[in-house]
């Protein structure tokens, strides 16, 4: 065999390895070319949704998405930031909407803004660009983040001395069931205000009035059971005008439960508040009559369920005119209310009237029906009367406006 023939005869016996070498080569080149293009996570089985600035016109840089904003009172503001693309030298107008309701525009940069929410509770942000006709042409990303006010402790109003008289003096001629009412016997004291409080689902404007938390446990499900420290507690305030009976509570609840509207609202995490206008009449009456008057409150929920009332006695029906805000926040819930006093028939509100009164707080768990009920009165049954407890209505004064000029002369007096 020549030497020709054999160089031959080695090179065709390695054709396949130089094919398959030359393929492997043209692979390599291939994936390292497209690699770029692939997303990082292409190869490692996960697909993960997120959000780029790149893929809106519009974004939202600040707040971030689930941020929650801690604040310690309500001159604290929430940065916002909006970034653009390509839409400075134009006449469009960029909108920026919290909840649905536009809270400022832009016509020029730079889209900042700092932005006052006013109360605790969950937001939704989104920016819209707008053109001369109003019509959308496009939407940012959706933010959405949670504002939380911290919650003072309690401060203890100082009234004068003749309003301590004054008390004492309602006292002493009023006729109520000092058995029921705790912790000392005496009835809660509703201020009259000069000034309404907003109705608004914000505990702010309260503390110039008295509060009341030694809730009692009226109803357990089950008499064995075990209640967890903090399952259940509340802090209420009350005042009054010619108009409207007004009262916020707040109430911290570690299962936050409620998926019930109208006259069923009662079986979720709820309030009940019975008025009875004629209580020295009523002192031997263990039923309902007609000056007597039940209404359930419910904050709503965070799923599509507003909050509300209802009156179970005697119009079964929501009464007229009441007006409900709550706030929602982690293991609390507060809800603000006004009820015209119209709702009560024949009753007219005057200063140093006695009225039977208890509030329950109905917590509901994971259970269809209410499992815990604490109460402003020592006993309480929602068919009996004469369990109520007592609420004193007292014009003490223009104490909203007397304690705003206390702090303005002390601020005065540290100033100098």
């Amino acid at each position: 065999m020549t030497e020709n023939h054999k160089r031959r005869i080695f090179i065709l016996d390695r054709i396949p390895y130089i094919l398959f070498g030359a393929i492997l080569i043209f692979a390599v080149i291939i994936f390292f070319s497209f690699r770029s293009c692939l997303p990082l996570n292409f190869f490692s089985g996960v697909q993960e949704e997120t959000v780029t600035e790149s893929e809106y016109t519009l974004f939202i840089a600040s707040p971030t998405n689930d941020k929650v904003f801690d604040l310690i009172d309500q001159n604290e503001t929430v940065p916002v930031e909006i970034r653009a693309k390509e839409v400075e030298n134009t006449d469009y107008t960029i909108k920026l909407l919290v909840n649905n309701s536009e809270i400022k525009s832009f016509t020029s940069p730079p889209y900042e803004y700092d932005w006052n929410p006013g109360s605790s509770g969950q937001y939704e942000m989104i920016a819209q660009l707008i053109d001369n006709s109003g019509n959308i042409i496009t939407n940012s990303n959706t933010v959405n983040f949670t504002v939380q006010y911290e919650i003072k402790p309690e401060e203890n109003i100082v009234l004068g001395a003749d309003i301590e008289e004054k008390k004492n003096e309602i006292l002493s001629q009023s006729l109520f069931r000092t058995q029921n009412t705790i912790p000392t016997g005496v009835p809660l004291f509703s201020y009259k205000c000069y000034i309404p409080p907003v109705i608004d689902g914000s505990i702010q404007e309260w503390d110039k009035f008295e509060s009341f938390s030694a809730f009692e446990h009226t109803f357990k499900i089950m008499e064995e059971m075990i209640i967890p420290p903090n399952d259940l507690s509340g802090t209420f305030y009350s005042c009054w005008d010619d108009d409207n009976f007004y009262f916020a509570v707040q109430v911290v609840d570690i299962l936050f439960s409620q998926n019930y509207t109208g006259n069923q609202l009662y079986k979720g995490d709820s309030i009940t508040i019975v008025f009875d206008t004629e209580l020295e009449e009523d002192m031997q009456i263990p039923f309902y009559n007609s000056d007597d008057y039940q209404i359930d409150f419910s904050p709503g929920n965070l799923s599509g369920i507003s909050a509300e009332s209802f009156m179970k006695w005697p119009s079964n029906a929501p009464p007229r005119g009441v007006v409900v805000k709550s706030t929602i926040l982690t293991n609390m819930y507060m809800i603000e209310a006004s009820i015209p006093w119209y709702n009560f028939p024949n009753y007219t509100p005057n200063d140093e009237d006695v009225l039977g009164f208890t509030i329950s707080l109905l917590d509901t768990d994971w259970l269809e029906t209410t499992e815990l009920i604490i109460s402003s009165s020592k006993t309480f049954e929602f068919n009996n009367v004469s369990t109520l407890g007592a609420i004193a209505l007292i014009d003490a004064g223009d104490i909203q406006s007397a304690e705003e000029e206390s702090a303005a002369e002390g601020a005065n007096e540290n100033a100098d």
